[in-house]
């Protein structure tokens, strides 16, 4: 309901007289109000005592701040408190470090501006282990090597991997709001009785996007290695004959790129020329800060294609397409291969470290 701060002089009068009229009640005097002014904002029941009682205390049917409350002029010393303290702790909020001094929370945050501080978000890493540093360090230095010596190397370099696109998608219930003039109750379905999800494989080289692919939804190691065989070569039909010959095919370390049967068929088609587990050049785990499609292409495609409520599997797998086609795009996947290189070099720099928390925002968004 509307605040007392809202209404007039006038209306407020109002409010006292009928509050008085009606024996100090406040529903009869809200409904009584109603009746005689149906074209004005409507108050609460609650305004009706809070105007009267106000009325009485301070001579005003405005609030009046507390001249007792928070001092306006802040001594060095609260300054110094103010400043030690986020120093011991970076993460507290000024939020609650009003609520521990005499200092407010606007006062506190020009204090923060005064000093050039500003409150940076975390970025979302994966865990490594101990024995994860040693492998990714190893095969950025083995990537720059190979660029030393090429240039082009990265050009040459066939990134792919597996998403699942579901019905469900991704609704984020903390930054996701509608503004309006009252509570519109909005609510988004969650659980449904029908539910489907799509297995997409998609590759990226060069100034080409290939894909998307549907795989079946539980992967083994005889599965993929039917999509090797019957769909993947149909995906190379628009590459350069050259391309094609001299690409080097990369894949994480699923369970099922891992299988026997695979790791034969790449020897035998990529020889010394595929990257990842049980490789001459392995991919390192727990690493997806370097793939393409990792640090970019699947987020961006996620957001495009849950924009809104999928009702049918035909209408998702549409929307897959339609996302996918956005990466034909020459510039954008230019910039895709120099955050690739910015992020090897950082690697190198943090010693096989988490180094996306590193980057500059150009280097982590394209869209």
């Amino acid at each position: 309901m509307p605040r007392h701060n809202l209404f007039s002089n006038e209306e407020m009068r109002d409010m006292v007289c009928l509050y008085a009229q009606e024996n100090f009640n406040g529903r009869r005097a809200h409904r009584r109000y109603l009746e005689r002014y149906p074209n004005r904002r409507q108050p609460d029941f609650k305004i009706f005592k809070n105007l009267y009682d106000r009325l009485g205390e301070t001579g005003s049917l405005r609030p009046k701040r507390n001249s007792e409350g928070r001092p306006k002029i802040i001594t060095p010393e609260q300054e110094e408190e103010i400043l030690v303290r986020v120093a011991e702790n970076p993460e507290i909020s000024t939020r609650r470090m009003a609520a521990d001094t005499p200092v407010s929370k606007s006062s506190i945050g020009r204090i923060f501006n005064q000093e050039g501080l500003y409150p940076y978000h975390f970025t979302p890493v994966q865990n490594l282990l101990g024995l994860d540093l040693p492998a990714i360090l190893e095969f950025a230095q083995f990537f720059r090597t190979q660029q030393n010596a090429n240039p082009m190397f990265l050009n040459k370099i066939l990134f792919t991997d597996e998403a699942t696109f579901t019905r469900r998608g991704v609704f984020n219930f903390r930054n996701k709001h509608a503004w309006n003039l009252e509570n519109p109750h909005l609510v988004t379905e969650r659980h449904f009785q029908h539910e489907f999800k799509i297995n997409v494989w998609c590759g990226l080289i060069d100034n080409y996007m290939l894909g998307p692919v549907e795989l079946p939804p539980s992967l083994d190691g005889q599965l993929y290695l039917n999509f090797l065989q019957n769909q993947l070569p149909d995906c190379f039909d628009n590459l350069p004959l050259q391309l094609r010959r001299d690409m080097f095919f990369m894949q994480d370390g699923a369970p099922a790129h891992f299988s026997r049967i695979v790791r034969d068929y790449l020897n035998n088609e990529f020889p010394n020329r595929w990257i990842g587990r049980g490789s001459q050049m392995p991919w390192p785990a727990r690493s997806p800060d370097f793939n393409p499609l990792d640090f970019c292409v699947w987020g961006y495609m996620k957001s495009l294609v849950y924009e809104e409520t999928i009702n049918t599997r035909e209408q998702l797998w549409q929307r897959i397409q339609n996302a996918a086609e956005l990466f034909q795009n020459e510039q954008l996947l230019f910039k895709i291969r120099r955050s690739f290189n910015k992020r090897v070099a950082k690697c190198i720099e943090v010693n096989g470290n988490h180094f996306e928390q590193l980057l500059s925002k150009t280097d982590l968004f394209f869209y």
